[in-house]
């Protein structure tokens, strides 16, 4: 295990490799050791100044996601990925890696919650955010896993999963059902409702496919801007897709005082 400076955690063993910033209570690296490339994608140009949210990895949407007008006090995608988090617990051997990080948030944010996040690689990856109200009023929020996948191109890259589906387009805010397997090949953003079941990502340009599967999640955000943003090398947005367990939009949480709350998100790669 090496922690640096910036909070950057670096763990390993036999079978992979995974990093962890403490800003963010965020994953940004994870690879088996018998794959070649990583899992997660991440951008370029990222300053990691501890200010700044980082692009790439899987990011934590919480206790808000995008601009919903739920707690829209506080900032776009909440403030658990712009805050210091820490560090609990740590198990490095043969068979397994696991962290435990948690948030209390600054008094600034004036909400009585916390969060916690567990995260253990195996031979697949597990993350599990908890939720905990621990003031005496209601609490409602929305939250995602907001995973970057690592792809070869896009373009060449198949979701399978979400088929049957109904959606809602972000661009022009319309409601959809999707009738086959989806491949992006321009801007999508989309929120696939009451969808709770797993999903395929076919890469042909790295030979594998990641599944993606997931407990407590009753929306799956799928997202490509099909431009480079501010954190991205040029033409980087082609090597990523969004697939991101959430709840949001009307399936956002209720809990009550002393209520907790889990979503975890389970990733596996195969070869093709």
């Amino acid at each position: 295990m090496i922690i640096n400076e910036d909070g950057l955690i670096s763990l390993s063993n036999n079978k992979a490799e995974c990093k962890i910033s403490l800003f963010g209570g965020q994953i940004i690296s994870y690879r088996p050791k018998s794959e070649k490339h990583d899992v997660f994608w991440l951008g370029d140009l990222n300053k990691f100044d501890n200010i700044s949210a980082i692009r790439g990895g899987v990011p934590v949407c919480w206790p808000r996601f995008a601009a919903e007008e739920l707690n829209n006090h506080f900032p776009r995608h909440g403030f658990a990925r712009i805050s210091q988090w820490n560090l609990n617990n740590i198990l490095v051997d043969e068979d397994k890696l696991t962290a435990e990080l948690s948030l209390i948030p600054d008094t600034r944010y004036n909400t009585d919650v916390m969060a916690e996040l567990f995260i253990k690689i195996t031979d697949c990856l597990e993350c599990c955010l908890t939720t905990t109200n621990l003031g005496k009023e209601t609490f409602k929020f929305s939250e995602a896993l907001h995973a970057y996948f690592n792809v070869g191109n896009r373009d060449e890259t198949v979701i399978k999963g979400l088929s049957g589906y109904r959606y809602r387009n972000s661009l022009d805010g319309k409601n959809y059902t999707l009738e086959n397997d989806l491949q992006i090949k321009k801007e999508f953003d989309a929120a696939f409702v009451n969808h709770t079941s797993g999903i395929s990502i076919e890469d042909k340009i790295y030979n594998r496919v990641i599944t993606l599967e997931k407990i407590g999640s009753n929306t799956t955000i799928v997202w490509n801007p099909d431009k480079d943003l501010a954190e991205m090398s040029e033409g980087q947005y082609k090597n990523f897709i969004c697939v991101e367990p959430a709840n949001q939009g009307d399936a956002f949480i209720t809990l009550q005082p002393e209520q907790s709350h889990k979503i975890t998100m389970f990733v596996r790669v195969d070869k093709i």
